[in-house]
């Protein structure tokens, strides 16, 4: 009995164990990424306010929707899911700028593209 017992014991010790293990990898993989999303965003704003004239407001903002749509473009699992991603964020986007800084906004294209539609590229 006393063989019975101390056998369950170490098999749970050992679940546990691998359990814990696994769980140390899943948080240390998703900092990354998250890190990337912040500053995919960042440097999205930065291009943008350097065509744009935003106020302090308008630019947490858009920080918030780019950090959003980074991330949910992160975690697609389509292209087509990734690309009606975009086009809801874009539409969002640009519904916060108003129509002067939307017109400079168009002028520069590779960056009106760059901020509104799909960026992959199919290898």
């Amino acid at each position: 009995m006393k063989k019975i017992v101390s056998i369950v014991v170490v098999l749970f010790a050992f679940v546990f164990s691998t359990n814990a293990q696994s769980n140390l990898k899943m948080t240390s993989d998703s900092k990354p990424k998250e890190q990337s999303v912040k500053e995919m965003a960042y440097s999205e704003l930065r291009e943008l306010s350097s065509v744009v004239e935003l106020t302090p407001e308008l630019k947490n903002d858009f920080l918030t929707l780019f950090m959003m749509r980074n991330e949910a473009v992160s975690n697609a699992k389509s292209d087509e899911e990734k690309a009606s991603i975009y086009e809801r964020f874009g539409q969002k986007f640009l519904s916060g700028l108003n129509e002067e800084q939307a017109k400079k906004l168009k002028e520069n294209k590779e960056l009106y593209n760059k901020l509104t539609h799909l960026k992959y590229s199919k290898q």
